[in-house]
């Protein structure tokens, strides 16, 4: 029954308690609590006018301490993962990624004591057991970045383009909560998570078939007609935009060995003039079809009917329609023909 009761006095609040000195490790700096070493726990204390704001404020320092963490282990993991080591902003964008400490279930209150009016909380994150919470949480990522990775690699030795473009989007997904949970591991433990090593090689082996693969696109700009003579420039421009390289041959025309990293995008402009009770009027709608050289993956994009209309002079309503199909509309419907086609934004 005094067990109970002193518990009650505690929760209650911390008024009218005997002044007795906290312990240093509650007040003083570097000073560890006898049962939590710094080297196997993340600790910090806390103290309010009640106990819950004690025990919120002990909770919320060890959080403070491992976030604080985090900037420092995601420049270390950045050094680590780029292959030369190179710390230049190229390199660092490439592995780029962030990371948040937000899992306070595994900050315990681990000791309390009173001094007067203030009440003392100190709160502790076993280092080790909160390692294994966050590669338990990570596990189904990982094997599925992996198995993903694996496919990547086979299908682009085999020139199977559209495998390699969809395991290639799936890998890519997964890693930026991947790169996040293994610095925030770093972070809690102090060093490399188990693992990490294996992942990192696999994900640089992934991430350079993927520049490969980039750096060897090619989309062959095929107009079925020329419209009113800039669609062709139009789709080129668009295609340059996107960060892809543009030529003009279609794939029936390549040689073999170019067909893994080429794709056809050909534009089929639709026009149809005709004489109306407003006078000429045109309509013109211009369709896009992107296609792997190798098979596998297509997209389609449109730019909507417009229509241009004159009231005797059919070639100033034609004019008129076709200057509603502005550069920026062609470029929105490259996009939305290519995107499926080459995974843009892997």
């Amino acid at each position: 029954m005094k067990r109970i009761l002193s518990v009650l006095v505690v929760v209650a609040g911390c008024s009218g308690a005997q002044v007795v000195p906290p312990p240093p490790y509650y007040t003083a700096v570097n000073v560890e609590h006898p049962r939590y070493p710094h080297s196997r726990f993340v600790t910090g204390p806390g103290f309010g006018n009640t106990q819950e704001m004690a025990d919120q404020k002990a909770q919320q320092n060890v959080s403070a301490q491992i976030s604080s963490e985090l900037q420092s282990e995601t420049t270390s993991f950045q050094q680590y993962t780029s292959k030369t080591g190179d710390t230049s902003e190229s390199a660092t964008n490439r592995v780029s990624v962030r990371s948040n400490f937000d899992r306070a279930d595994l900050i315990a209150v681990v000791d309390r004591v009173q001094q007067g009016d203030t009440c003392y909380a100190y709160a502790a994150l076993d280092r080790a057991a909160a390692n294994r919470e966050l590669s338990a949480a990570a596990s189904a990522d990982l094997a599925s970045f992996r198995a993903a990775a694996e496919n990547a690699k086979t299908a682009r030795d085999a020139h199977d383009t559209g495998v390699f473009s969809t395991a290639a989007a799936e890998a890519a997904r997964l890693r930026p909560r991947l790169d996040s949970s293994f610095i925030l591991r770093r972070a809690v433990t102090g060093r490399p998570a188990e693992g990490e090593a294996e992942y990192v090689a696999q994900r640089n082996e992934l991430l350079g078939l993927i520049e490969q693969a980039r750096a060897h696109r090619v989309v062959g700009v095929v107009l079925k007609n020329a419209g009113n003579g800039h669609l062709g420039d139009f789709a080129v421009n668009a295609v340059k935009h996107l960060g892809l390289r543009p030529d003009g041959a279609s794939c029936e025309k390549r040689e073999k060995k170019d067909l893994t990293d080429a794709t056809q995008l050909e534009v089929d402009p639709e026009e149809n003039c005709s004489e109306g009770s407003l006078g000429e009027r045109c309509e013109v709608v211009v369709h896009l079809t992107a296609q792997a050289c190798m098979g596998g993956t297509s997209g389609a994009g449109t730019v909507a009917l417009v229509r241009g209309v004159h009231p005797s002079d059919r070639d100033k309503a034609r004019k008129a329609a076709w200057d509603k199909v502005t550069p920026q509309a062609i470029e929105a419907a490259v996009r939305d023909a290519l995107k499926s086609a080459l995974q843009i934004g892997e």
